[in-house]
């Protein structure tokens, strides 16, 4: 009998052995049939050898996380079968081209198929380049996914190739589903629940999700120099970008990129970079400059593992501070995280609306495994963002066009000063890095300097005002002091976590923001103010660096109301398990639960 929870395979082996197109091609397959699909990749720094792990995730209804331990493992080496033994549980397959030796020996109730992929490979195309396509099919066979979907799909991947090619990979891939039809009947027990509504459905990558993005917000300049994990977003753009009159430019590095669209916007043109942590260090000065000058400007940042060069394709939250903090002085800015692959679309929106709504950098946090994820999205996400269009300068409702344009003039409760792009008659001023006047002369007098360091304090509090309510709140019908806060990629998997210990007896509320600065403080406070005694904070970095900023801006809340603040962290370059935040949880509870004495003698 098929059982309702997702299933989840893991395929690993070394570099070069065509993992991520094995991965990929199972993933598309799911999707084109109408399951929802979640996956995860992990591999080195290097360009040729090491280990390459991608992992997925199918299910017939919408999935939150990568899973914990995998249904299935497809060890194209001796090191993956090693590797896999420590998180396999009883029911699991394990597909090798061979088991011997005592050091191969699978825990209880694991079974172990032996499938040569190079043989089968060399018998039906003469070559083991396709051994990939092989074991591809011969897990879709297994999981029962139809074979002449999967056939469409492999032509759409490598229809580029030559029909040669296109021919020896549909016989691979038929030789694997005969040798998977073959032990079918052993996988019956892991194979996903047919979806109830079997349409294709989208499925695509995080970062491919912000370059989508940017494109509906009206981005049409890009300028960015390649560095991992955020290169796709610039290779995505470049050739879509001249399509709807935009251009992309790959600049000689991150300072240079942040210039050239922090010029393109003052001319008018919406914006945007991505980059990682090292390239995120060096905009720095220039995030300044857009903070001083008021020009908007969307900067991603896909974290990786730091410090300094650190694991470029490991995954980590570790920049938040940098975000939030790193730059001389104080710089108005909005910092945006996704959870999702759905929400990379609908943050980098945002992004961009924000940035031009009220003239600041908008910092939008994403990670390496949502960048890399690919992940099942219905085309309704897509579409729940309006746009925000930026009224600019007009010459023609200037009444005496000799009068100076005041492009920083004071303002009512931080609302924005109307911005004049070059060439506008009557709209000329002098944008800098230079404190300035309300017509952007330099000015470092006490008085002046005082009135521009309020307008940016107002500025925040007006994003403060207009961001109320976009917070995630999973509110329970039962009373519980327990409440979890996360945010970016760990926070869909924390909201797994939380499920299954609901489904437990263990009621956990959770609050998700996606704006991290300013922080959502009423969110925040109705939030604390539920009744919550323990509060947990799930996030990928060794200090704490949500926490410590929530602890310093709520310290009076926490000790009003008594709570307890408890991390969870992790950094090892892999993202956050549901298991592993429910284990910590519990954990926590179980070494703070009173002993039975305890309980009488109340």
């Amino acid at each position: 009998m098929n059982h309702v929870r997702p299933t989840t395979i893991r395929f690993e082996g070394d570099s070069g052995d065509g993992i991520i197109s094995m991965g990929k091609l199972v993933a598309r397959t799911a999707a084109r049939l109408g399951y929802h699909v979640y996956t995860y990749s992990t591999f080195l720094a290097i360009v040729r050898g090491g280990q390459v792990t991608f992992q997925l995730r199918i299910g017939a209804e919408p999935l939150l996380s990568q899973g914990n331990e995998p249904d299935i493992v497809v060890a194209l080496n001796r090191q993956a079968v090693h590797e896999s033994l420590p998180v396999l549980r009883s029911g699991a397959i394990v597909i090798h081209p061979n088991f011997h030796g005592a050091d191969e020996t699978l825990p209880s109730g694991v079974t172990g198929l032996a499938v040569d992929f190079k043989e089968l490979a060399e018998g039906k195309t003469g070559s083991s380049r396709s051994k990939n396509i092989v074991a591809a099919g011969a897990v879709m066979a297994l999981l029962g996914l139809e074979e002449e979907t999967a056939d469409t799909v492999l032509s759409a991947m490598f229809g580029g190739k030559g029909e040669d090619i296109q021919a020896n990979n549909s016989a691979a891939l038929a030789a694997g589903y005969d040798e998977g039809e073959k032990h079918a009947a052993k996988a019956a027990h892991i194979r996903p629940e047919a979806p109830a509504d079997p349409k294709p459905r989208m499925l695509i990558s995080g970062n491919e999700a912000i370059a989508l993005g940017a494109l509906a917000g009206g981005v049409r300049f890009y300028a960015g120099y390649p560095i991992t994990p955020a290169s796709e977003i610039m290779e995505w753009l470049a050739s879509r970008l001249p399509r709807v009159g935009g251009m992309m430019f790959q600049a000689e590095d991150e300072i240079a990129a942040l210039g050239m669209c922090i010029g393109a916007s003052y001319g008018g043109v919406k914006t945007m970079t991505a980059t990682s942590g090292p390239g995120l260090s060096l905009m720095i000065e220039l995030i300044g400059l857009a903070g001083m000058a008021e020009i908007p400007v969307v900067i991603v940042d896909v974290q990786r593992a730091g410090p300094s060069t650190g694991m470029p394709t490991k995954e980590a939250q570790g920049d938040l501070i940098q975000a939030v903090h790193g730059t001389h002085g104080e710089v108005p800015r909005v910092v945006l995280a996704p959870q999702t692959v759905a929400d990379c679309f609908t943050q980098t929106i945002r992004a961009v609306n924000l940035s031009h709504r009220f003239h600041i950098p908008v910092i939008l946090l994403s990670s390496q495994s949502l960048s890399h994820r690919m992940q099942t999205i219905d085309a309704a996400e897509l579409e729940s963002v309006g746009v925000y269009h930026e009224p600019l300068f007009d010459p023609a409702s200037v009444p005496t066009p000799e009068a100076p344009f005041l492009r920083y003039r004071e303002e009512p409760d931080g609302a924005t000063s109307l911005r004049s792009v070059p060439g506008q008659p009557g709209g000329m001023y002098r944008a800098g890095g230079l404190e300035h006047d309300e017509a952007g002369n330099p000015n470092f007098e006490p008085a002046g300097r005082r009135k521009m360091v309020e307008r940016r304090r107002l500025r925040m509090r007006a994003i403060s005002r207009a961001l109320r309510g976009e917070t995630i709140y999973h509110k329970p019908e039962e009373v519980t002091t327990l409440g979890l806060m996360s945010w970016g990629a760990t926070a869909s998997v924390a909201r797994e976590a939380l499920l299954k210990l609901g489904q437990q007896g263990t009621i956990v509320a959770d609050l998700l923001p996606h704006l991290l600065w300013p922080m959502p403080s009423i969110a925040i406070r109705d939030f604390l103010a539920s009744g919550i005694k323990t509060l947990f904070i799930a996030e990928l970095n060794a200090t704490r660096q949500f926490a410590e900023m929530l602890s310093a801006r709520f310290t009076s809340d926490l000790l009003h109301y008594g709570i307890e603040v408890v991390s969870i962290t992790k950094d090892e370059g892999l993202p956050f398990t549901p298991d592993e935040i429910q284990s910590a949880i519990q954990n926590h509870l179980n070494r703070h639960q009173p002993a039975p004495e305890e309980v009488l003698a109340k």
